[in-house]
């Protein structure tokens, strides 16, 4: 008879501490399916490794491309870079040979006007007036500021006016370069924009300055109606130009001007040909109108009890402008005159004959 094929697995273990022996049967199909398992676990974990490494391999070539685009990339700013360092370098040179063109423009522009001021003084000189120019006139006209209201007493005359360290100036502004790059490029970027800013003021001034010496060249046999020579109206001087004792606080304080007292509801007249820039109430000058002349003149007329013309309106020499009153930081009926030469208050006795 043919023998049967064993259907188990027969495994004697002896211990070796008792030396007991015993038998453990074990299945072929179970052996054969743990071999099985075991052979597909290390097919999966060394599939799975494989996996891994393929996956950190194409990782790295992703990395190593985007690295060679980026230094690609940089190589390029770099070069573009040292193009617009080399553009900034020329703009500056550039910036710097017109600065030096404008500077001697400038200086011919002073020489020019040092010719036509003597000319013009000669003709003004039995008037006492120095008609000198400034390299552009003041277009901007800024309001004083309000005074705080003290209590008011009365006063013989009428005097007042505003305190001579009232005036503020106008904040200047200019747009600022971010810094986005180096600091050596900045500071190079940036001192060439401060310059182009300052090319642009310039050329305004000097455009300005020779329009008005055009306009003194061909307007000379009208100076005298342009410039403020007369009183604008008629009274008592109650307050002089300069130094004085404050009406309201008793303490020493400059004067801008002079004041004259006169019956309230005085005619007031303009003293020279111009431009009225201000009508209106400007704080302690109460109602007041502000005239501009050629040459860079400007008179004010303060505490006025009624105003007779329009900002923006164009008056001759002599023109009524409105009324004496006690408007503003005022003791009484009164006139408030004042004399600017661009944007400075001058002494005005020169200019009232």
């Amino acid at each position: 008879m043919p023998s049967k094929e064993p259907k188990d697995l027969t495994v004697f273990w002896i211990n070796p501490l008792k030396g007991q022996m015993k038998k453990i049967n074990l299945r072929w199909k179970t052996i054969l399916m743990g071999l099985l398992l075991v052979i597909l676990g290390v097919g999966f974990g060394v599939g799975g490794i494989l996996w891994y490494n393929s996956r950190i391999k194409y990782e790295l070539g992703n990395m190593f491309i985007h690295l060679q685009d980026t230094k690609s990339e940089l190589a390029s700013l770099e070069i573009k870079k040292k193009e617009q360092e080399q553009k900034l370098e020329e703009l500056s040179k550039k910036a710097d040979q017109v600065i030096q063109e404008m500077n001697q423009l400038r200086e011919l522009d002073q020489k020019v006007r040092s010719l036509l001021e003597k000319d013009l003084q000669s003709q003004l000189k039995k008037f006492g007036i120095d008609l000198g120019f400034s390299a552009a006139s003041n277009e901007l006209y800024v309001p004083v500021q309000m005074f705080l209201n003290p209590n008011l007493d009365s006063f013989p005359f009428g005097m007042g006016g505003p305190n001579y360290m009232s005036f503020s100036g106008v904040p200047v502004s200019a747009p600022s370069l971010r810094s986005t790059i180096d600091p050596e490029f900045y500071n190079k970027a940036k001192s060439i924009e401060d310059n182009l800013s300052w090319l642009r003021a310039e050329m305004m001034v000097r455009e300005k300055s020779f329009n008005e010496i055009i306009q003194v060249v061909e307007k000379k046999d009208k100076l005298i109606t342009m410039v403020p020579m007369r009183w604008p109206t008629w009274g008592r001087v109650s307050s002089s130009y300069g130094w004085r004792k404050d009406p309201f606080t008793g303490r020493k304080a400059w004067h801008t001007g002079v004041d004259i007292a006169a019956p309230a509801g005085r005619n007031i007249v303009a003293t020279a040909a111009g431009k009225v820039i201000f009508a209106g109430w400007n704080g302690n000058y109460g109602r007041c109108v502000i005239i501009r002349h050629q040459f860079g003149y400007e008179t004010v007329y303060g505490h006025l009890s009624k105003i007779q013309v329009e900002n923006g309106e164009e008056v001759k020499k002599e023109t009524i402008i409105g009324k004496v009153g006690s408007s503003g930081r005022s003791t009484g009926p009164h006139l408030h005159y004042e004399v600017r030469k661009y944007g400075n208050v001058i002494n005005p006795w020169p200019y009232l004959p």
